[in-house]
């Protein structure tokens, strides 16, 4: 029995120093430092997490302002194509107006050569007439009675056939 006792009191002694120990454990400057370290990591993952996730959000962002300023330049292009077109149309439009413009102007000229040249045979015409009436009454007595004409009033007569 007395083995049985000394064995016990070994046992019992271990236990005591095992807890002892562990009691001590928490005082070692070495798990502390680990445990510092432990909660360093932690803090430090927390914080990557953070980092991260704002990262994430960031891209997002500039995905979105990228998708933004795409479409920006795209409608910029569509609205310089717009302008560019109606600019051309304008310009068509003002092109097809001064052609219908000197298409009138020519007519015009046309119509007054025309009629300046119709008015310039109209006052030979007149000038002729009035050679010839002044003709027929410069003509004397015996002239009428013989029947004789003037020269005027045989060309004018050969004009009025033609």
């Amino acid at each position: 029995m007395k083995d049985n006792s000394i064995i016990k009191k070994e046992t019992t002694t271990k236990k005591n120093s095992n807890a002892s120990a562990i009691i001590n454990h928490d005082d070692d400057p070495r798990d502390k430092k680990i445990f510092e370290d432990k909660s360093r990591i932690k803090d430090l993952e927390k914080e990557l997490s953070k980092r991260e996730s704002d990262i994430a959000f960031l891209k997002d962002k500039v995905a979105n302002d990228q998708e933004i300023i795409l479409d920006v330049i795209g409608e910029k292009k569509l609205l310089k194509k717009i302008i560019h077109d109606y600019e051309l149309k304008e310009l068509d439009v003002k092109l097809n107006n001064y052609q219908e413009l000197q298409r009138k102007h020519h007519k015009a000229e046309h119509r007054l050569f025309v009629t300046k040249n119709l008015l310039d045979e109209a006052h030979e015409t007149l000038k002729f007439q009035a050679k010839v009436i002044d003709d027929l009454e410069k003509r004397g007595l015996a002239e009428f009675i013989l029947r004789r004409y003037p020269d005027s009033l045989h060309e004018y007569k050969k004009r009025s056939h033609d």
